[in-house]
């Protein structure tokens, strides 16, 4: 088999650089495989594999899948930030809304010019991940946990979709670490929950002032790497990756949080189990699949911050022997490869005939089925028509929102379908339309009418 492999290299400042330098001596002991790691580069084979992260560096390896349809590895359902790096940063005002519209039809357009108009929620990148486009045009899609490939399947995205073992290098560097020492390691952003670390830490060092906290990587441009100027803590910017793992051994314990989640598996949270640390991870998505003797699960919510102090305060179990034997069962390199080649040769046959984008965007509506059953004396009643629940509060998600004559309503509470709710409302004519919790939208058509008496 012939495969050209699309893919950033070392030295280049991506995660996905140090995966690809694990994968390639392996796949190329049984693939006939020619790496492509520069946008000049032309390569022969017809079959390609597009290695495909959320930041600039896999703007040429984006633009390539979306001309010639090959095998993506989505390490990022979340491609919203590319996206806008190479259309709206740039003053793409069209080619914003067009590319958010392709993935996620009428809602996404919405949401895409409410942001261009300078209407802008960061929880938008990741209800609208901006990625089912490029799936839906590819031969097959590769993911690293079902957290991703459910999320892209609830997305309409009908390639076939593998899920494939992130790669883990082998060996181990099991060693105590400094006491008292904490590590945050990896490319910082908003959503490693930097604030809460913060928190915690802070917390947790006024009852042991000897605590010490070790910010290992490049913080992204919305980071204020001030934030982290107080006592006892160190953050060292950017670490070659050659000397990245080093950094393993000065920590006794580590901190690897994530809400919102892009549906990426953690390259350092693999890298933490191989250096067999004590590490606390979000109970959520992706993370919260990971065997409990293997991580410490931080809740998400009133509790978190709490949570992760007594993690950072108290006395931790040895994780290297189940970390160990997770790394064995799920993460050699030769099941990696094993799933490449499985996703390749999918890629190989002819091309299935699929509902275009905009009709499999089209089928997961952003809003729910809600009719009016009633409108009486100062109220109406609500039927959920639709066949899923209708939340009003998810964490993780905005809620539902109501919005009549203007004013936003929140539900009395969730509706599952065939459920009813009662509403007050001031006497008139009310128009109702669609809404969702802390997110700017432009407005909406209205989807009902009613008299209240």
């Amino acid at each position: 088999m012939k495969a050209a492999l699309f893919t950033p290299l070392p030295p280049e400042r991506t995660g996905v650089a140090h995966y690809a330098s694990i994968l390639i001596p392996a796949l190329a002991k049984g693939v006939d495989l020619e790496v492509v790691s520069a946008e000049d580069q032309r390569p022969a084979s017809d079959l390609r594999i597009y290695q495909l992260g959320n930041n600039l560096h896999h703007e040429w390896i984006y633009r390539a899948a979306m001309e010639m349809p090959g095998v993506i590895v989505l390490h990022d359902v979340v491609l919203h930030h590319l996206i806008v790096e190479t259309t709206l940063a740039r003053g793409d005002v069209e080619g914003y809304v067009a590319a958010v519209r392709a993935s996620h039809g009428a809602a996404g357009e919405a949401w895409a010019r409410g942001r261009a108009a300078g209407l802008h929620g960061e929880i938008g990148n990741f209800l609208f991940p901006a990625s089912v486009d490029v799936a839906n045009r590819s031969r097959a899609v590769i993911v690293h946990n079902a957290y991703a490939a459910d999320r892209l399947r609830s997305f309409g995205v009908s390639t076939p979709i593998f899920i494939v073992p992130h790669p883990w290098a082998g060996g181990s560097r099991v060693s105590r670490g400094e006491p008292d020492t904490i590590g945050l390691f990896g490319f910082l952003t908003s959503a490693k929950r930097a604030d809460v670390v913060l928190q915690a830490f802070a917390r947790a060092r006024a009852t042991k002032p000897a605590l010490r906290l070790l910010v290992v990587g490049e913080p992204a441009p919305n980071i204020d790497p001030s934030a982290f100027a107080a006592r006892g803590i160190t953050f060292t910017g950017f670490v070659p990756d050659e000397a990245f793992d080093s950094y393993f051994d000065r920590v006794d314990r580590i901190v690897n949080l994530r809400y919102p989640s892009a549906g990426e598996t953690s390259g350092t949270l693999i890298r933490a189990f191989a250096a067999g640390k004590p590490v606390a991870v979000s109970d959520y998505a992706q993370f919260a699949e990971f065997p409990d003797d293997c991580v410490v699960k931080i809740p998400l919510g009133e509790n978190e911050i709490s949570s992760l102090t007594s993690f950072f305060l108290g006395d931790l179990h040895d994780p290297s022997a189940p970390q160990r034997r997770w790394l064995e069962e799920h993460a050699r390199v030769d099941l990696t490869v094993e799933g490449y080649v499985e996703a390749m040769e999918a890629g190989l046959r002819p091309l299935r005939e699929r509902a275009g984008s905009e009709e499999a965007a089209a089928s997961i509506p952003l809003f729910p089925k809600l009719e009016i059953i009633g409108a009486g004396s100062g109220s109406i009643t609500l039927r959920n028509a639709g066949d899923t629940t209708i939340r009003t509060e998810v964490y993780g998600e905005p809620g539902y929102r109501l919005i009549a004559n203007g004013r936003w309503l929140e539900l009395p509470r969730d509706l599952a379908p065939g459920q009813t709710a009662v509403i007050a409302l001031p006497a008139g004519e009310v128009v109702l339309r669609h809404g969702l919790q802390g997110v700017p939208t432009l407005e909406t058509e209205a989807w009902g009418r009613a008299v209240v008496r």
